[in-house]
């Protein structure tokens, strides 16, 4: 369990305060949290416990107060899994991210970053990295396919279609591991009223593409060429069904006497031209070292992390590019019929350096425009973690500048600069740990502010 309470010098919750806490932290400030989480792991195998099947579960509800007495209970995770051997089917909402690299320390992965609440689905997939004992465990493999659906108030009965695949070369004890893969994400189907006065994105009745018919198109990502022949088809829809994006990814890692270090990189993609890497250099790279076992010392780092984002190319400013077979313009996160795009409940389901345009200063020259009025970005960030005495700290500072969108630019580049310090502290006496936070926004984006958190959790 643990109870917390945020404030702030303004009404608003600072960036690093709320940012990839899965959607559970108010914007607003003052607020107040508390969540409970009872789970039952996967048993790890041992000498004596050897079996192939094994079951979890997680219920993790959580409720919320802001400064306008608003409450809400909500369940961040509630979730079953059954696992045989290296494959689990899951059922429900469950904390995860999806993408290569540093899942403690980064900024955010591209594709899903743990920013917004996990959307419910059922999923079949590996339990991490899978060896393939007739290679050695020279190769592994880390996939999953899920099934999943969005709650929204505009629109009613909108699916998630994911998947992803990843090899690791190099055994887990090998000094050079290698790794690379893939991951797919689309919107689809759905029904709104409004989409009655938009024939050239939906049919006359407001629907996209809905029936199952259409999931192999959204599966493999490709259009029939006689689509104008498919009932349910617009010519919007001739391109492909629903809003695709995900990440390319490749990644090297060495394990060293003097500790691990992980470089990767996410290359992000919106569609053909994104696959194809017109949209070069975009994406997020990253550099994680943790240190290797030595000396006990009373302050000791045990995680490093260094990552850059950048947005800013798309493929070029055209969508349209004459003598072509790709779009440019590739407006990451923004979709004309999805009209909230890749987001869910308010809050973007990647990463959280493209934000919606509700999350910025009312002053902010970003404030309006499309849902992701700002997805043209570069950040600079530095992670980092470590020991004092029985304290755990934490570090994580971020400097971006943002350009808008290419239909909407800002006059100037805006500049914006976050950070937070952190601490958990066990009290032994009560067997509880003490965490507290302070966090700073100042910038041109967000609402300039001082803010911080403190609670206690209590594990049994």
């Amino acid at each position: 369990m643990e109870l917390g309470s945020i404030i702030s010098s303004k009404a608003t919750t600072p960036f690093w305060l709320r940012t990839n806490h899965y959607g559970i932290i108010p914007r607003e400030a003052p607020a107040g949290i508390f969540q409970a989480a009872i789970q039952k792991h996967y048993r790890q195998p041992d000498s004596v416990h050897t079996q192939k099947v094994d079951w979890s579960f997680t219920l993790n509800p959580v409720m919320t107060q802001n400064q306008a007495d608003r409450l809400k209970l909500f369940l961040v995770e509630a979730n079953l899994s059954v696992r045989f051997k290296a494959l689990e089917l899951y059922v429900g909402r469950r904390r995860q991210v999806t993408g290569l690299g540093d899942t403690t320390l980064t900024s955010g992965f591209y594709a899903v970053s743990g920013n917004a609440l996990p959307l419910p689905k059922i999923q079949l997939s590996t339990v991490g990295y899978a060896p393939l004992h007739f290679t050695g465990d020279w190769v592994a493999i880390n996939a999953g396919l899920a099934h999943g659906w969005y709650q929204m108030a505009s629109l009613q009965g909108v699916r998630l279609h994911q998947k992803y695949f990843y090899l690791r070369l190099g055994k887990p004890g090998s000094l050079i591991k290698g790794y690379m893969g893939l991951n797919h994400q689309v919107q689809w189907a759905g029904h709104a009223e409004y989409l009655k006065q938009r024939p050239d994105i939906a049919d006359a009745n407001g629907y996209f593409p809905s029936d199952w018919k259409f999931y192999r198109y959204v599966f493999f990502s490709y259009t029939p060429k006689d689509w104008a022949k498919v009932a349910g088809y617009t010519s919007f829809d001739s391109y492909r069904v629903g809003n695709s994006l995900g990440s390319i990814d490749i990644g090297v890692e060495f394990n060293l006497p003097s500790g691990r270090w992980l470089a990767y990189h996410q290359h992000a993609y919106d569609d053909v031209s994104g696959i194809v890497f017109k949209n070069v250099p975009d994406g997020l790279w990253g550099l994680s070292y943790r240190p290797g076992p030595g000396q006990q010392t009373a302050f000791q780092i045990n995680r490093i992390t260094a990552e850059l984002l950048t947005t800013t190319n798309q493929s070029g400013a055209t969508f349209y590019i004459p003598g072509s077979s790709y779009q440019g313009g590739d407006n990451y996160y923004n979709h004309s019929q999805y009209a909230q795009g890749w987001s869910y409940l308010g809050r973007t389901i990647g990463t959280p350096f493209i934000a919606p345009r509700q999350d910025f200063d009312p002053a902010s020259a970003l404030a309006a425009g499309a849902f992701f009025s700002n997805n043209r970005v570069t950040m600079g960030y530095i992670g980092a973690q470590a020991i004092y005495r029985k304290a755990t700290l934490l570090l994580r500072t971020s400097y971006s500048w943002n350009a808008g969108t290419f239909s909407q630019p800002t006059p100037g580049t805006l500049v914006q600069f976050s950070m937070l310090a952190g601490a958990q502290i066990p009290i032994t006496r009560y067997k509880v740990l003490l965490m507290a936070s302070a966090a700073l926004d100042t910038g041109d984006l967000y609402t300039p502010a001082i803010g911080g958190y403190i609670g206690l959790k209590k594990k049994w």
